[in-house]
């Protein structure tokens, strides 16, 4: 199987539960990250209710993911600032249209490492020092309590989740009834992240019809990642300052330095001249799996000649 991020079926699962989610997070202090939701390389997700339990409708539920399988399971980890796993998201699509979702996190205020044991007194709407436990799906949800034992966790670089051995139990408020389940997954090492590089050429040219400052250079990656460059021109003319700004947009393949051509137009009414400038510049982009910000930054000197 390609491990790959899989937001079709993370999208549909999350339909309506996006300011929920987007709540939890801020409510967790899960200022490092969210991770994108990808497809494990195998796994099971089963579970059941008793007669009468609203959430499972009373019944029993199995999917599988890995080679051959018509299942969808994507696997979701949130992290502290300092990168340490809190929590698991585990999304269902199945081949028959079932939709699930599986929370299950350390408790916060301020967030816990996730790891093995049992976590009691577990809410779909924690208070700070209780942990979360929510299976909701198929258009049913509700305020669930209960609780859920770790048997086993690894994370890695970014809320990658490697492996999880878990099970759990829950219920609705007031509900003597339960629904009760497992979920194993694995996945392989995790990907390498994306790697930027930027330079900037020392030749330019200044524009004497308009003014403007031409630079150019190339930019370096390790994975196909559309980014931004952009950056700031400067240069003393008589005493003087000529500034501007440019900004382009590039597709940066890897393997082979990708080039790029800007305009500085400068902000004030001295125009950009044959010389010496500084330039400060940057590129930045998103990782195309791990969904977090990257960039890379370059300053130095360059020689700009008149056209």
């Amino acid at each position: 199987m390609i491990l790959r991020a899989r937001k079709n079926a993370y999208t549909r699962i999350t339909t309506g539960l996006a300011a929920a989610l987007a709540f939890t997070a801020v409510a967790s202090g899960l200022l490092g990250g969210t991770a994108q939701a990808y497809e494990v390389e195998s796994g099971t997700f089963a579970f059941s209710g008793d007669a009468g339990e609203y959430i499972s409708a009373g019944q029993s539920y199995s999917y599988t993911d890995g080679e051959g399988s018509q299942d969808g399971m994507t696997v979701q980890g949130y992290t502290t600032s300092d990168g340490a796993g809190t929590g698991v998201g585990v999304f269902v699509d199945s081949a028959n249209g079932d939709t699930w979702s599986l929370h299950l996190e350390a408790p916060w205020g301020p967030s816990q490492p996730l790891v093995p044991g049992t976590y009691t007194g577990a809410k779909a709407n924690p208070a700070p020092g209780e942990p979360r436990i929510e299976l909701r799906g198929n258009g049913r949800d509700c305020l669930a309590e209960g609780s859920f034992t770790i048997r086993s966790v690894e994370f890695a670089t970014h809320g990658y989740v490697k492996a999880l051995d878990a099970s759990f139990e829950q219920h609705c408020p007031g509900a003597t009834e339960s629904v009760r389940g497992e979920v194993r997954l694995t996945n392989p090492e995790p990907p390498a992240e994306t790697v930027l590089g930027l330079q900037v050429a020392a030749d330019g040219i200044a524009d004497r019809g308009t003014g403007k400052a031409v630079v150019h250079g190339t930019v370096t990656c390790n994975s196909p990642v559309t980014v931004e460059s952009y950056g700031t021109v400067s240069q003393t003319v008589d005493g003087s300052t000529a500034r501007g700004s440019y900004r382009t947009q590039v597709a940066c393949v890897p393997g082979e330095p990708t080039p790029w051509t800007a305009q500085a137009t400068p902000t004030g009414s001295v125009p950009f001249q044959r010389g010496e400038a500084t330039v400060i510049a940057r590129t930045t982009g998103t990782d195309p799996f791990y969904g977090h910000t990257i960039t890379a930054d370059y300053s130095g000197l360059l020689q700009l000649a008149k056209k």
